[in-house]
């Protein structure tokens, strides 16, 4: 196997078979670990093969911004994302390699996540936390502690479906209670298929399901995904032409047109948009909240310190959760069965009905100015990010000048020519972990950001700040002097990077304070001690499409 343009110039680890390359490193639990491990030894930029193809792992900020920036096509994994999760052949903004459809779309929904809009969004947060707090409050009464995960869940799809797509009524939709779970599953296997190339051709075949019992479960999923998303498409198509002044999500996507035809989508062509937009606004956002919480548990002092900020400035305080008239429940709500296990114990007895009342709560402004809330926020995203590498690239089969339009000139990263067909991989992960990057990078110190206003820049010689590394120049056409590339990418980079990052922000302080501020968190059964280290953190650790905890488990003790 022969080397192109300027790839053997870079550095690559060892590989740990001669036929597959690095494919067995990548399919270890804790691969980002692996990778950070790689960075650290072998600097900015370095090389590793799948099969026959070499992939760039880019642990730079500079290198990075670069290629976020300046190589627009995406690989095929992104498209493998949808179909897995939407069926064969459909494809979202999110996984579509032509470039036309995604600016189509990316065009015409970017303003639904004006700050203007994501205030109106809020209210479906708020509207949907009392019932999270009445769960936690019965699971930690019945069981001494919470499985979190499933409530925070079923919190932020609520939210996005009730705030984003108008849809009242969202937990009596068929599929709902499911939707989680099965888009949890799907994407697991989704990022399962990316690092083993025999595992995807294996899922393609009409006998998958016949010999394995998870690819069955997998395509019940997917029929039950597809009809969710198709209902919830179906419900914005039919809704009144909204008037040009509406820029809310579901006016967006209602207006939205073949890029080619000009012509109104199909319920079956807006699903896959309506999906998207779905998952991306619960499952990073769960996840993140989820990851916050570990934290919390794990370093009580941070927690504290939080919590007194939040004291001091009044945010959910007295008369911000209101609490209902009692009555028994017959039944379990968030799972139907015999009522046994974990989910009927929790769900028995008198209910106390709880919500927020919005005039007591905080704004989104309010909240972002809250610094040491949001110092230990940006902590926690730097050290367990939602998703461990940032968007991927693949250089073209034509050369680009800067800005993706296409001429003479074959697409260099840092001074090294690329040949067509390289992926190129921004590891979010090492971007944030990286020795070069930050100063004690595996300790969690929010006090970083508190101390240095621009923490989220990269800049030489400060809290290690990046390094020159051998073989690799400086990032040809990347970010100036006058601004310095970004070291912290928790929603990615460039014209691709997460179009919902202000609804995502907003919705994270908002959990937090209202956790932080009504409970003292700890961590529950089955979680390690107090303070794991990171190798204990890895283990725990799922790194599939969002980055999460295989558990989380806490306890959720009431403050005075």
């Amino acid at each position: 196997m022969a080397d192109h343009g300027d790839l053997s110039k870079l550095p690559s680890p060892p590989a740990s078979s001669w036929l597959l390359g690095h494919v067995p490193d990548l399919l270890r639990p804790d691969y980002h670990r692996v990778i950070l491990q790689w960075a650290n030894k072998y600097g900015k930029a370095f090389r590793v093969r799948v099969l026959t193809e070499w992939t760039v792992v880019v642990a730079d900020p500079a290198l990075a911004a670069q290629a976020l920036t300046h190589i627009p096509g995406r690989t095929a994994n992104y498209t493998l994302i949808d179909e897995v999760c939407g069926g064969p052949g459909v494809v979202s903004m999110f996984g579509t390699l032509d470039e036309e459809a995604w600016r189509n779309t990316r065009k015409a929904t970017a303003p639904a996540f004006s700050m203007a809009n994501v205030r109106r969004y809020y209210g479906g947060v708020l509207s949907s936390a009392g019932e999270l707090l009445e769960a936690i409050d019965r699971e930690q009464a019945a069981l001494g502690w919470v499985e979190a995960e499933p409530l925070l869940q079923r919190l932020m799809l609520r939210a996005t479906l009730e705030g984003l797509f108008e849809v009242p009524d969202a937990t009596q939709v068929p599929g709902f209670d499911t939707l989680a779970t099965n888009i949890t599953l799907l994407m697991t296997e989704a990022n399962a298929q990316i690092t083993d190339p025999i595992r995807k051709a294996f899922y393609a075949t009409p006998l998958a399901p016949l010999l394995s019992k998870h690819v069955a479960r997998c395509r019940t999923a997917l029929k039950s995904i597809v009809a969710f998303h198709t209902n919830t498409a179906t419900r914005v198509l039919s809704r009144p032409e909204p008037e040009p002044g509406n820029t809310l999500l579901w006016a967006c996507l209602h207006r939205l047109r073949h890029p080619r035809t000009g012509r109104p989508l199909t319920p079956k062509q807006l699903h896959p948009e309506v999906g998207m937009y779905t998952t991306a606004g619960f499952d990073t956002t769960t996840s993140s909240t989820g990851w916050c919480m570990y934290a919390a548990a794990m370093q009580p002092s941070e927690q504290e310190a939080v919590a007194r900020e939040l004291r001091e400035a009044g945010v959910f305080g007295r008369g911000a959760v209101l609490e209902a008239e009692r009555e028994e429940e017959g039944g379990a709500e968030y799972g139907e069965g015999d009522g046994e296990g974990q989910e009927g114990a929790a769900n028995r007895g008198p209910r106390r009905l709880l919500r927020l009342d919005p005039g007591r709560c905080p704004g989104p402004e309010e909240l972002a100015r809250l610094p040491r809330l949001n110092a230990f926020i940006n902590e926690v995203l730097r050290m367990y990010s939602p998703t461990a590498l940032a968007a991927e690239r693949q250089v073209g089969d034509q050369p680009v000048r800067l800005g993706g339009l296409v001429g003479d000139q074959p697409v260099r990263l840092g001074g090294l020519v690329l040949p067509p067909r390289t992926t190129v991989w921004p590891m979010t992960y090492a971007l944030h972990m990286g020795a070069d990057n930050w100063g004690d990078p595996e300790a969690f110190r929010p006090d970083r950001w508190l101390e240095d206003p621009r923490c989220a820049f990269a800049r030489q010689g400060v809290d290690g700040g990046p390094q020159e590394a051998a073989g690799v120049g400086a990032a040809e056409g990347g970010p100036r002097s006058e601004e310095p590339p970004r070291r912290f990418l928790p929603f990615g980079a460039g014209p691709k990077n997460c179009v919902g990052q202000n609804f995502g922000h907003t919705v994270l302080r908002s959990l937090v304070g209202l956790l932080l501020s009504r409970y003292v968190v700890r961590l529950g059964p089955d979680m390690g001690p107090d303070g794991p280290s990171a190798e204990e953190t890895a283990v725990l650790t799922q790194v599939a499409v969002i980055t999460k905890l295989r558990r989380l488990r806490l306890r959720f003790q009431p403050r005075d």
